[in-house]
């Protein structure tokens, strides 16, 4: 046995709990891809695009075994400040943890993410209407004549 991979110490198993780490695979995807930092932790999956935060929280229902995901989507301003808040909540059927669930919650994130983005350029590309209350009224000589 080689005396260096002896003298390390030996790391500590780490305890993984909750749903979400069933859900780490969707770190891999392309979709995810541009996302500042993305966690699958305990029971939430937490996505932080520069223009949205996205957190994806799951509950599992024992009676029906089914999953419900309730997302909550905050768009950011581009100065980073929180501009609009989503709530959906999505149920899914199947084992947790599965392509097809991975594929539904990266469908959401995803949509979110869009959402989010095409807000941002809206808000980018708006052309400013003049506002008219600060236009005096016409002044029309036959009335004021009379």
């Amino acid at each position: 046995m080689n005396e260096t991979a002896a003298a390390r110490p030996r790391p500590y198993p780490a305890l993984v709990r909750g749903l979400a780490p069933r859900f780490a695979l969707m770190m891999c995807d392309p979709r995810v891809a541009p996302a500042l930092r993305m966690s699958c932790v305990e029971d939430t999956i937490e996505t932080h695009y520069p223009e949205s935060h996205i957190n994806c929280h799951l509950l599992r229902l024992p009676a029906r075994g089914l999953l419900l995901c309730s997302f909550r989507a905050t768009h950011l301003a581009p100065d980073g400040s929180p501009e609009e808040c989503h709530r959906m909540d999505l149920v899914l059927d199947g084992p947790t943890g599965s392509a097809a669930q991975r594929e539904a919650v990266l469908r959401r994130i995803y949509a979110f993410r869009c959402a989010a983005t095409a807000a941002r350029l809206r808000l980018a590309t708006r052309v400013l209407r003049p506002d008219h209350s600060l236009r005096r009224p016409p002044v029309r000589p036959h009335i004021a004549a009379a």
